[in-house]
């Protein structure tokens, strides 16, 4: 029941988002708790059990059982429920999740949680509950200390959050062992605790960015690329954001006014960027040598693209726009900036299946039965070439248009190699002071 449910949502998440995982591996075997950080409601456990072909058992909150459908459906996956204060439960109730926890890991399962204790929109990590903590080591005492409990953080980085097609980055952290605090644990349980409390928090920390403000995210990009053009591995650019991250805290304690100057001048140079229609991830074509050669292959190659997508692209595009905007548009009205893509995501479950048995029912009816099989059967899959139409489309219009205008505008792309080597001495003066 769970790899069905969990293949279902797995597939509309990546419909939704573009996915990379990075990092390590989660374990696959033994006992793990794996934890993550918690920005975007029900699409964040479904991309933690992304990271491993095995089951999982998950905690969820109270009161999300007592939803219709959603209900059933986390019944029907066994998840646990988590009773919290702010709901207005009774917290003693936990203690039956705990041991269904300890029971669990003793078994060799896979637990997941959100130590954070609730999905929010803030663009750092928010402090952390106990529950994991208490559950790993409580898990590992009741065994007698040989289970070989691992917490296993997860850091979820999502490039626009509410936005149809933008990228997540899921990244997984290396495994904490649970055991070596067995000494500290039967002297003092909650030292234990609060220790390794601390160790899960920078293992998040470690996978995922701290910004001070979600405004900081396209600067430090930006920061990234013109310090380092090359093109580099998607897990090894977030690590490097991650670390300017880091630097930008530092250095806003200290020397405030520099970091805005200098914060003001990466912005000027992303809005001169943006005159030529280029971003952050597009800084490297400031160097690029269109040869005659290469464009005109270019140009035959999306020209055959072109010819060959173009109608089934438009046949799945005008069949699927109408339960694709009003999943898009009616979650708007009740949800909240961590929930948006979750229900967008559920009103896609519903819109979508019950527009195409519609379809297909008034085709039935007005015409043969097996015309409203081949509808069945193919609305689906143009549906999935439409979508893939649309990222190469968006991809090619924007590789043309900076052609066009790096063509006609080379004094000012001559002025923003210059500029781009003037920040990327100062910013690495500042790596180096740092």
């Amino acid at each position: 029941m769970q790899r069905l449910l969990l293949g279902f949502a797995r597939r509309a998440v990546r419909l939704y988002y573009r996915v990379a995982h990075l990092g390590g591996d989660v374990p696959a075997r033994g006992p793990v708790l794996l934890v993550g950080n918690h920005p975007n409601g029900l699409v964040d456990p479904v991309l933690l059990a992304g990271t491993t072909s095995r089951l999982v058992r998950f905690l969820g909150k109270a009161p999300l059982f007592e939803m219709p459908v959603l209900g059933q459906v986390m019944r029907g996956m066994d998840v646990l429920p988590v009773y919290r204060s702010q709901d207005g439960a009774d917290t003693g109730d936990n203690a039956r999740t705990f041991e269904a926890v300890f029971a669990a890991l003793a078994r060799g399962e896979l637990v997941c949680l959100f130590p954070e204790g609730k999905s929010h929109d803030e663009p750092a990590l928010a402090k952390l509950k106990t529950g994991a903590a208490r559950m790993a080591l409580g898990a590992e005492a009741k065994g007698g200390w040989t289970l070989g409990v691992v917490v296993v953080p997860v850091g979820l980085v999502y490039r626009a959050k509410p936005s149809f097609r933008s990228r997540v980055a899921v990244w997984t952290g290396a495994p904490l062992a649970v055991a070596p605090l067995r000494e500290l644990f039967e002297r003092d349980e909650r030292a234990a605790v609060a220790a390794l409390n601390q160790q899960i928090a920078d293992g998040l920390r470690g996978v995922t960015l701290e910004l001070e403000r979600w405004e900081d995210l396209p600067l430090l990009e930006l920061a990234e690329r013109i310090r380092f053009d090359e093109r580099a591995p998607a897990e090894l650019r977030l690590e490097r954001v991650q670390a300017f991250a880091q630097a930008l805290r530092t250095l806003r304690a200290t020397e405030p006014e520099r970091v805005a100057e200098l914060g003001e001048r990466i912005a000027a140079f992303g809005e001169r960027l943006a005159r030529l229609d280029l971003c952050a991830a597009d800084l490297h074509k400031l160097e690029l040598v269109y040869a005659p050669a290469l464009v005109a292959r270019f140009v035959l190659r999306n020209l055959m693209l072109l010819v060959l997508g173009l109608p089934l692209a438009a046949l799945g595009a005008v069949f699927w726009i109408v339960p694709q905007r009003v999943a898009g548009a009616l979650p708007r009205r009740f949800a909240t900036p961590d929930t948006l893509a979750t229900g967008r995501i559920l009103a896609g479950f519903v819109f979508f299946p019950l527009w195409l048995g519609g379809a297909c029912a008034l085709l039935a009816w007005r015409s043969e039965p097996r015309w409203s099989l081949i509808l069945a059967l193919g609305a689906p899959p143009l549906g999935l070439v439409a979508l893939a139409f649309r990222d190469w489309r968006l991809a090619v219009l924007g590789e043309v248009r900076t052609f066009l205008r790096l063509v006609s505008h080379e004094r000012l792309r001559q002025l923003l190699l210059a500029e781009r080597a003037e920040l990327a001495r100062e910013l690495e003066e500042l790596r180096a002071r740092l």
